[in-house]
């Protein structure tokens, strides 16, 4: 095989989806993508969806040697209507869109990195920097245009096709990466909700991680000033050999946020990655991107959400440090606590609602990554995540601190993602699917991507 089919081999942020497939099809409009399904269907040849491929599941963006991959990172339009709708191809990523938003003096609910795609990140409910100002980013989505199994190119919103746009929400397709079920159609352009270009401030400190006890205190404590002030936005981000905490706020001030000052007290600060910055979403997408340079390694994540609790935190730390004395040399252990608050849930709900089944409370969602660059072992990082799974549920359940929820954007690909919505939203997704894809043309030939044929 030649480079440029190499090229597209590599294209995923992981090798784990690193697979060979027999073709790769650059698609640049909807009606090429109708086309393309069009073909599959008629010759029942497995597929796979992907635009940035920026999920680290197999199979999600990625296909075996006798499959395809429909590659949609050319359906990159951008186009800002009269009433400040940003109508963004499935192909973009969210450092294009800030991007070329701020030329606009506007914003939108988006990712932290700017790597991140737009398709993926939506229809996996989206956990952007201010999760408690505006929701999710399924709730930053006003219509999108969908490709169906049968060849058909509808809107699916408020006012058209209303059940497929709630399905959308959190609870649609592989659309491009990997949303959460594959049963309905393929996304091809997002209508977002924008804003005001939002000025934030920013600071991300590295702390000596055996102060643990007091960074996860200090972590409670700002997550707890969030249910007061929802311009607030924090994550906490435990490495064997430091923790990383983002304190970001929207809004521009000279003066330090008094909900931050447990962070400032701390005596264990390693050094400031990065100082205290007046920016946007926009350059703290590249901050974060610069700290999280995208390299050849493998990865594989997992995800699991809890209620809010110091002593839950201190738990899943040491269970944390368990594993990591188990680990070879050559593979890097991190997890990241990425508090929500009640403000996000409501969001959603004021917005017409979204598939999430989210629980209207302070939370904490949980995502735990293993990076190794060895191409032959995968074992030690599936030992690893395997043990962090079953023992950190059954702390938080004993405790009676787990919550059902499972983030598609964070989850690995044997969780239950759709299960963990809850019965009711669960139903509505199967009767979405056998409305819009009565022949399970989706089910039966996708490859992967938390589908409903994994989630009975």
């Amino acid at each position: 095989m030649g480079d440029a089919f190499q090229a597209e081999v590599s294209v995923a942020w992981s090798q784990t989806c690193w697979t060979r497939a027999a073709a790769y099809v650059r698609l640049q409009t909807a009606a090429e993508v109708a086309n393309a399904l069009g073909i599959v269907k008629e010759t029942g040849t497995k597929f796979a969806l992907r635009s940035t491929g920026h999920n680290p599941n197999a199979g999600f963006s990625s296909a075996g040697d006798t499959g395809v991959v429909l590659d949609l990172r050319n359906l990159a339009s951008r186009e800002l209507d009269a009433e400040g709708i940003a109508k963004v191809g499935a192909g973009n990523t969210f450092g294009e869109v800030y991007a070329w938003l701020a030329e606009h003096d506007r914003s939108a609910i988006g990712g932290r990195d700017e790597q991140v795609g737009v398709a993926g990140f939506l229809l996996g409910g989206g956990m952007g920097a201010f999760p408690n100002l505006y929701g999710f980013g399924a709730d930053g989505i006003k219509s999108a245009e969908v490709v169906l199994a049968d060849g058909r190119i509808v809107n699916a919103n408020a006012q058209e096709n209303q059940d497929l746009y709630r399905a959308l929400k959190g609870g649609g397709s592989n659309f491009g990466t990997h949303g959460p079920n594959g049963d309905t159609g393929v996304v091809t352009r997002f209508d977002l909700y924008t804003y005001p270009l939002l000025k934030i401030q920013y600071t991300i400190n590295l702390y000596n991680p055996q102060d643990y006890v007091a960074i996860i205190d200090a972590t409670v404590k700002v997550q707890e000033a969030m249910e007061k002030d929802t311009k607030i936005g924090s994550f906490t981000n435990f490495n064997a050999q430091f923790v990383a905490v983002g304190l970001l706020h929207a809004g521009t001030s000279s003066e330090r946020l008094d909900a931050f000052q447990p962070f400032w007290d701390l005596n264990s600060l390693i050094t400031t990655a990065c100082p205290t910055t007046e920016g946007t979403l926009l350059s703290l997408a590249q901050t974060v991107s610069t700290r999280h340079q995208q390299n050849d390694g493998k990865r594989r994540i997992y995800s699991v959400t809890t209620r809010v609790s110091r002593e839950l935190y201190g738990g899943i730390y040491r269970l944390y440090r368990e594993a990591v004395k188990e680990l070879p040399e050559g593979y890097v252990l991190h997890f990241t606590a990425q508090p929500v608050g009640t403000a996000a849930v409501q969001a959603g709900e004021d917005r017409g609602g979204n598939s999430l089944g989210l629980e209207k409370t302070p939370q904490c969602w949980w995502v735990f990554t293993c990076e190794w660059a060895r191409k032959d072992d995968d074992a030690p990082a599936e030992k690893a995540l395997g043990f962090l799974e079953e023992k950190v549920e059954a702390l938080a359940r004993g405790k009676g601190l787990l919550l059902a929820y499972k983030s598609a954007n964070f989850a690995t690909g044997h969780q239950k993602v759709l299960h963990s919505y809850g019965a009711e939203n669960l139903s509505r997704l199967k009767e979405t699917a056998a409305k819009y894809d009565p022949e399970g043309f989706f089910q039966k030939l996708q490859y992967g991507g938390f589908l409903l044929r994994d989630n009975a």
